[in-house]
């Protein structure tokens, strides 16, 4: 059974799409509601797929057929938030008069109804609830997930501060590498596609106006076509100077005969490349100064994705890890696993294309509402 996942503003919403897809015989899986970016607005999400059975002809219907399982949950549920909110509404002065928007009413009473089914669970299920429905997975969820039941004995809201901590623990961050004194060199490593010009680009504007700091960028990636195109314009656009050498020994020209203050290292993204144009080979022997090697990785990898990244690039040593893409998804624990399985710390965060404003310094809790967004 192959299944598929809708979105829509509501129940309703979510469920049209559903129907107008997979037909009004379609059968539904989950229901869950997630939000839309980092900081986007709370949707409905329904994972659901076509009806084994053939439908009957000339059937008219309305909408979708969900199980009498899932009806009778519903039907309890509902009934169960109905009666909290009337008990609260009794307490409480009328909505109008604390200006709740309808938006904010609904969401106020689907979180009752979460409320009400998490608080029969034990906390430790609750808990790998959280983590999986963030991304994580394996033997690090349930790691993460550790000592839930003895430290959590309050609501959800609770339960998510005690992960967030949990997690915080675990991160490590670093900040300032191109604002850093000294001579440096900051290579990028990682596979294609996720943004390692682009995140390079950025710290190459961001050096040249913010930090005054003379920058030069090096490009051994002789591979992805348009890539020396592309490095050329952002030279031009942004005023540094841009070298491509074939192989380790013209690299080590390159730094060598020249004094500026911060050397970008652009990579191609493949597996081994060539290995006169290795990074391993261009840093060695490396004289006075200091090397930086960030991994870069799209936040909307998938955990088993992202081990085998770390692993693949493990050659070249690195000593961070770039996390580009946050703006693509919302669920972005599964690329937590290469910092968290590694003890890399994140140096920066990107959410989206503009250079250099969509780069930011990692920090621990910038990194935690990325991975718990808060709820309204």
């Amino acid at each position: 059974m192959q299944y598929q996942t809708f979105r829509g503003a509501d129940v309703q919403e979510a469920l049209f799409n559903v129907r107008e897809a997979l037909g009004a015989d379609a059968m539904i899986e989950s229901t869950r509601h997630v939000q839309a970016g980092v900081k986007g607005r709370l949707m409905v999400e329904i994972v659901a797929a076509p009806s084994l059975a053939p439908a009957p002809p000339n059937r008219e219907t309305s909408g979708v057929r969900p199980s009498a399982a899932a009806i009778a949950r519903a039907s309890r549920l509902a009934e169960r938030a109905r009666a909290q909110q009337a008990a609260r509404a009794r307490a409480q002065a009328p909505s109008e008069e604390l200006g709740e928007s309808a938006l904010g009413r609904e969401i106020a009473q689907l979180r009752l109804m979460l409320d009400e089914l998490s608080q029969g669970r034990p906390p430790r299920d609750r808990t790998r609830a959280l983590l999986h429905a963030a991304g994580f997975e394996g033997s690090l969820a349930r790691t993460l997930g550790s000592g839930a039941a003895r430290g959590v004995k309050g609501n959800g809201r609770e339960l998510r501060h005690w992960l967030r901590e949990s997690v915080g623990q675990k991160l490590s961050c670093r900040s300032g590498l191109v604002e850093a004194p000294g001579r440096r060199v900051i290579a990028c490593v990682g596979p294609s596609g996720v943004g390692k010009t682009t995140t390079l680009a950025k710290l190459a504007a961001r050096a040249t106006f913010s930090c005054k700091r003379r920058v030069r960028v090096i490009s051994l990636d002789n591979f992805r076509v348009g890539a020396v195109e592309q490095w050329r314009r952002y030279a031009e656009l942004i005023g540094f100077p841009f070298d491509v050498t074939p192989n380790a020994g013209a690299f080590h020209r390159v730094v060598h005969n020249n004094s500026d203050e911060l050397l970008l290292v652009d990579t191609a993204g493949r597996g081994a490349g060539d290995q006169k144009t290795s990074l391993p080979a261009c840093l060695k022997g490396l004289r006075n100064l200091e090397s930086e090697v960030l991994l870069v990785l799209p936040a909307w990898l998938r955990a088993r994705d992202a081990e085998r990244a770390l692993q693949q690039y493990s050659e070249s040593s690195p000593t961070g890890i770039v996390i580009t893409k946050l703006d693509e998804t919302d669920q972005v624990g599964g690329v937590m696993h290469a910092p968290l399985g590694s003890h890399l710390p994140l140096t920066y965060l990107c959410d989206g294309a503009r250079v250099p404003e969509d780069i930011h310094d990692a920090a621990i809790d910038r990194v935690l509402d990325a991975i718990f967004p808060e709820q309204a």
